[in-house]
């Protein structure tokens, strides 16, 4: 068990606590639309999704029968090999696996594998049960079949798991939870856990005993709240956090149910479903799901999340849009060469560069998935921010000076005066595809979905408005624009995090030391994962990955820029200095704003809205409680987010396109046609940027979006290893770099395709092949044979020309 610690001096800045409200009524809308009945009673039979059908087994037949919301039919696609009853049926890429049952009144240990092939269904025995079990609480996570039942009769717990992606893979048993053994239980997914909920418990005539959550890495805990009164026949995972039950009363009638999963707290979903059949059952539909009986079925879905978003906020965003262009028009003339546009002609003050450096590193993503770590996890990732003020000397002391000194245009024309031009253009298209396929398109497309989810503005309209408006003031003013753009955008969002934190304080009312009890309860506060296994994320893998983002500073164009905007070193200094004096204090607002929120809807969980997911909570929560026009403050910390990371990658793809391309391939370039390039360059990538938002959303699966996402975690695993041979080195060729970039990538793709470390280490695998690969290489094709006089740490100081010279 990997050891944990509390971070206890950060409970104070919560201020208060809340109470468990554990039977209140839904406070949002749910609607049911009537389906066709099953042709068979759901009474004991398997139901799951596979893809877009619903699956209906066994049961009191052999019988398969799928339906599809077109043509709404139910329709028989195949049979058992004999009737098979009171199992689980688990959702898994696209087929349903069926977990154990009963066959002609024995238990059965059948692991059974069904998938639907357009005019039937494929049938496939997967590895048996390592005992034959009824009714035994089965889900799936990170393609792990996880299987849970007490019903052995030696009083234990038994817990298993099976590896769906290894054909030949055993059931392997792992720690259970302590207590009296429990059957006929649920095990639902959530986020990064698992939680088990309802059941009988040995030794008990009590139903609905307390949950209790799983996590693969810490184990097994156990919550407060008791299960609401009666017996759970079904329950399924509902969205990102809820869990939806059928609870059978003593009258044999079954009212439905919501679970908490973050919260531990249950809520009805009222009258209107309440008095069901008694074999009703339900199916999950990621945010939606299927009551299912013989007399009575539908599917229900929730609405849009009730918010007092109006008008007033609209114009809140309007006039944020309105100060953005205005800034964009103000530096429009003042941007006479290429130094002025992309370096602010070197007279921007460190406070301004130091919120810029701020505000680009913070975009949306990070902006509401804080608060949602803290919400529906805890403050594990808030070690970042420490770890990053221990890596504040690299760039104060190391690369501000080193940069400056250096005094090239790009990160990249040190790369063809100390190697070679192969060298310089691959560095720029590494970096050029990252900031507009990793980058852009992500951070423009994740937070369109909460401003449709809260403001009601739909991804087609925010996507663009969002692009247009970054474009316009990027095209207009340059670095400058973007810089103080940046320095009112970090502004905002520190207002609105402020704020938001100010008014959780006034809504909870409870005293710290109930507060305290629930945090260290469900571990709230847990910071630091003790540990030096490679394979996980804890203190050492962690701390040794932000010390390689840190030095990935050398090859960001965004970095470089900043380094040379300024007037003198000393400046420069001041502006890395407030980039973390600023954005350690406002992380430690997100994560405490997440764990308020917790407290706030544990308290309040009919205020929740199902079909939310954890990582909008915080916009969620502003829209909702918030007055009319100060909520559209917090939309537009989400645009200021968002357009503070967007305008810094055009800026800065621009940069690239002007200095590595046009100048460098011009026979006779003019900083004239250099400003017109630039401009004209900052809207294509723009406009790109937009397009390939769009083209992500056009997935109903992110595999598109991890696999851009690789392939850019994969080609710039190597950016440190570069620099290193470049100034560490004085032996280092161009055939070597180009050799080790190619093994450092190849090394990258194998360890991340094995799993034998975890991602924070791609960047050191990466690294560490391509110094060791191109310093041999370069020594095998006889070395280094250029100039490299003021290019090496070691001739350094003999350069002249640099900025502070």
């Amino acid at each position: 068990m990997i050891r944990r610690y509390s971070l206890t001096l950060l409970a104070a800045t919560l201020f208060a606590a809340s109470a468990t409200s554990s039977f209140a009524n839904l406070g949002q809308d749910a609607s049911l639309a009537k389906i066709a009945e099953p042709p068979v009673s759901p009474a004991d039979a398997f139901a799951a999704m596979a893809g877009e059908q619903l699956i209906l087994a066994g049961g009191e037949s052999s019988d398969i029968y799928a339906y599809s919301k077109t043509p709404g039919l139910w329709v028989s696609i195949g049979s058992l090999d004999a009737p098979r009853a009171k199992g689980t049926g688990v959702t898994h890429n696209g087929s349903v696996i069926l977990v154990g049952g009963t066959i002609d009144g024995t238990a059965t240990d059948k692991v059974t594998k069904l998938t639907p092939n357009g005019t039937g269904v494929d049938q496939q025995e997967l590895t048996p049960l390592p005992r034959p079990m009824s009714k035994p609480a089965a889900t799936i996570s990170g393609g792990t079949l996880y299987v849970s039942d007490g019903s052995n009769g030696d009083g234990e717990n038994d817990f298993y798991t099976l590896d769906l992606g290894s054909p030949n893979a055993s059931w392997q048993e792992i720690d259970s939870w302590t207590g009296p053994a429990r059957s006929n239980a649920f095990l639902v997914k959530s986020v990064e856990t698992l939680a088990l909920i309802g059941g009988h418990e040995a030794g008990s005539l009590a139903t609905n005993p307390s949950s209790l959550s799983y996590h693969a890495r810490y184990g097994w805990n156990s919550l407060t709240n008791e299960g609401p009164q009666g017996e759970i026949t079904s329950a399924v995972k509902l969205g990102d956090a809820h869990a939806v039950a059928t609870v059978k009363s003593a009258a044999n009638e079954v009212d439905l149910h919501l679970y908490h999963m973050v919260g531990d707290t249950w809520v009805s979903l009222g009258e209107n479903f309440a008095g069901l059949p008694a074999d009703t059952q339900v199916v999950g539909d990621n945010y939606s799901f299927y009551i299912l009986s013989a007399e009575n079925s539908g599917v229900v879905t929730f609405g849009q999340p009730e918010t007092n978003y109006g008008w007033w906020d609209h114009l809140s965003v309007a006039l944020y849009f309105v100060v953005m262009l205005w800034i964009g028009f103000h530096f429009a003339k003042q941007s006479k060469n290429s130094d002025d546009y992309f370096r602010g002609g070197h007279k921007i003050p460190w406070w301004a560069t130091g919120m810029s450096l701020f505000a680009t590193g913070a975009s949306a993503m990070s902006l509401m998935a804080m608060p949602g770590k803290a919400y529906a996890g805890n403050w594990t990732f808030f070690a970042i921010s420490i770890y990053s003020i221990l890596c504040l000397p690299i760039a104060m002391y190391f690369y501000a000076p080193v940069i400056r000194k250096l005094n090239f245009g790009t990160a990249f024309e040190y790369l063809e005066n100390r190697f070679g031009l192969s060298v310089r253009l691959i560095g720029s298209t590494i970096f050029a595809v990252y900031q507009i396929l990793g980058r852009m398109g992500g951070v423009l497309l994740l937070p369109s979905f909460a401003l449709e989810a809260i403001a009601g503005i739909p991804m087609y309209m925010s996507v663009p408005i969002m692009g247009v408006v970054t474009i316009a003031y990027t095209f207009l003013g340059g670095l400058s624009a973007v810089i103080w753009t940046d320095t009112i955008q970090g502004f905002v969002m520190i207002a609105a995090v402020g704020g938001c934190l100010l008014l959780v304080f006034f809504r909870i009312d409870i005293p710290f030391n109930e507060m305290w009890t629930t945090l260290d309860a469900q571990d709230k506060l847990h910071v630091f994962d003790w540990g030096i296994s490679l394979t996980d994320e804890n203190v050492f893998t962690v701390f040794v990955g932000i010390v390689f983002v840190t030095l990935l500073g050398i090859g960001d164009q965004n970095f470089v820029q900043r380094v040379q905007c300024g007037p003198s070193l000393s400046s420069t200094r001041k502006a890395v200095l407030t980039q973390m004096a600023v954005a350690v204090p406002i992380n430690l607002l997100l994560f405490a704003l997440g764990t308020a929120l917790f407290l706030f809807y544990q308290q309040s969980p009919e205020e929740l809205n199902p079909a939310m997911k954890n990582d909008g909570i915080y916009p969620f929560f502003a829209a909702q409680q918030l007055p009319p026009g100060v909520s559209g403050l917090v939309i537009a910390a989400l645009l200021a987010a968002t357009m503070s990371t967007i305008s810094s990658s055009i800026c800065s793809v621009s940069n690239l396109a002007v200095d590595d391309v046009y100048k460098r391939f011009s026979s006779a370039p003019t900083e004239t046609k250099a400003v017109l390039v630039g401009r004209v360059i900052t809207v294509l990538v723009g406009v790109f940027g937009i397009a390939s938002a769009f083209y992500l959303n056009s997935f109903e699966t992110p595999s598109i979006w991890d696999l851009a996402l690789r392939v850019v975690s994969i080609v710039t695993a190597t950016t440190v290893g570069i620099y290193f041979l470049g100034l560490f080195t004085q032996r280092s060729n161009e055939i070597g770099v180009l050799v080790g970039i190619v093994a450092g990538m190849g090394s990258t793709y194998y360890v991340s395709n094995q799993g034998t470390v975890v991602f924070w280490l791609y960047p050191v695998v990466g690294s560490f092949v391509t110094i060791v690969v191109g310093y041999l290489v370069s020594i095998l094709t006889g070395g280094n044979k250029k100039n490299i006089e003021g290019l090496t740490l070691a001739t350094l100081s003999k350069r002249t020309g640099g900025l502070d010279d």
